[in-house]
């Protein structure tokens, strides 16, 4: 499995452009809330674990706030995996490849992306992706759709990634699109 894709920067801009027409679509449906108009209102983020020179790539997510009622909306992302410190990207990569925790993983992903995941980090998202992932709005929705990833031994997100043909590279971008829905708007979840 060679995740080199993830220090490509063709790779962070492709995943900016989905934002963005993700973020147009949002837009042009207005307020959830009134119908009214929504104005930009990106904000800052701090992502950890990425290399300086991808940086820029992630200090941004994109947002909007209506014009009439001043609810926020923030679109769903593939960049961000909702709140979560880690870029969408590394924090799924990172979850696929580890099945169990021990030191020698912990330190696989830290030659590999150059980024310190303490046990207590794994363990939280470890939980959430074998307890309260199948439990979302948006995979009870999602899940007939992909016969195969609800029936398996292999845990998520490796079983969703798993459905996906191509390259890894493909494959994660076909994974980040599916997951988006996760990261914001009405089925949001992390």
């Amino acid at each position: 499995m060679s995740q080199i894709f993830l220090f490509n920067a063709s790779f962070h801009l492709f995943l900016i452009q989905i934002d963005q027409e993700i973020a147009t679509k949002t837009r042009e449906q207005g307020c959830i809330c009134c119908g009214g108009k929504l104005h930009a209102a990106d904000y800052p983020r701090s992502p950890v674990g990425i290399p300086s020179e991808l940086r820029d790539y992630f200090d941004e997510r994109l947002s909007f706030c209506c014009a009439v009622c001043r609810h926020r909306a923030t679109p769903p992302s593939v960049r961000f995996f909702g709140r979560r410190w880690y870029p969408a990207p590394f924090h799924l990569l990172i979850c696929v490849l580890m099945c169990g925790i021990n030191e020698r993983r912990l330190s696989q992903i830290k030659r590999h992306f150059g980024i310190t995941v303490n046990e207590s980090t794994w363990k939280r998202w470890r939980k959430w992706w074998s307890n309260e992932f199948e439990e979302t709005a948006f995979w009870r929705k999602e899940k007939g759709l992909m016969p195969n990833a609800g029936i398996t031994d292999t845990p998520f997100p490796r079983a969703l990634l798993n459905e996906f043909h191509g390259t890894l590279e493909k494959k994660m971008q076909f994974l980040l699109r599916l997951l988006s829905p996760l990261t914001g708007g009405i089925l949001r979840a992390v």
